[in-house]
């Protein structure tokens, strides 16, 4: 795959001026950190297929991320090119299945911020396979993971308002990412796992968002070892996991955390 980022990060944040009212009757101006948004149009073989509403960096981890766990693609072999744009405000992506059948393409729209499917106007090209599971799901993994949320990530310290995604492999936190959206994050340690060439059946990702069908089928596309939370599924995304094989664990705090499906290896 060839990458072609022309796209300088800028900062994630800038200070606005508020007013703290208090409920003693008194107010104070205080300063405070807050995230900046980041449009950006995905073109897939040269036709637009989404728009995506993020923090502005890691961008290629992110599209890349996007159209695997979107069923789009199955592996990296498929994406012969990612091009950002200066600005980052576009993305290009060549891959090597036809994909320009109109029907499926649905009519692109802007979206917010990313907590709503996040959608996707590309229809993916695969189904659902199961996912050939060679994780174990132990006390050690569960509670490094959420030692590591509990300790905060740094965007996260300043504005209060990202959700994160890490990486456990190989008994330790390899990788992390924040966006906006859960999906977005989400999506770029999926972009992470297949452009390092990592085993995505050996690799557990937390995140720290919710895990509706969205979610639930975001991992079993990217063919992910265990998707962890330390908030809820729904009841059709544990039905989801159980179909697929994906070890699907919620609930996950520093002193506890519940197993909804324990794949069958």
């Amino acid at each position: 795959m060839k990458i072609n980022n022309l796209y300088k990060e800028k900062e994630n944040t800038e200070v606005r001026n508020s007013t703290l009212h208090k409920a003693n009757g008194e107010s104070e101006n205080l300063p405070y950190e807050l995230l900046n948004e980041h449009l950006m149009k995905v073109y897939i073989n040269e036709r637009e297929a989404m728009s995506l509403v993020c923090t502005g960096t890691n961008l290629v981890e992110l599209v890349v991320g996007r159209i695997i766990s979107e069923g789009i693609v199955k592996s990296i072999d498929e994406i012969e090119s990612v091009y950002i744009y200066e600005y980052g405000l576009r993305a290009k992506l060549i891959i090597k299945n036809n994909i320009n059948d109109d029907e499926k393409f649905k009519t692109t729209e802007d979206i917010t911020s990313c907590c709503q499917d996040n959608r996707t106007y590309l229809k993916g090209e695969y189904k659902l396979d199961k996912i050939n599971n060679v994780i174990d799901i132990n006390d050690k993994v569960m509670f490094d993971l959420a030692e590591a949320f509990n300790e905060d990530s740094k965007i996260h310290k300043m504005t209060s308002g990202t959700h994160a995604a890490y990486l456990y492999l190989d008994n330790k936190i390899v990788k992390s990412f924040e966006d906006i959206g859960r999906h977005n994050a989400l999506d770029k340690i999926i972009g992470y796992i297949y452009m390092n060439n990592l085993v995505p059946e050996q690799c557990i990702v937390f995140t720290t968002g919710r895990v509706p069908v969205d979610m639930a089928r975001k991992a079993i596309y990217s063919k992910l070892g265990c998707l962890v939370s330390k908030a809820v599924p729904t009841s059709d995304a544990v039905d989801l996991a159980k179909e697929y094989n994906l070890n699907l664990v919620c609930r996950a705090w520093r002193d506890s955390y519940q197993v909804f499906n324990k794949a069958i290896k």
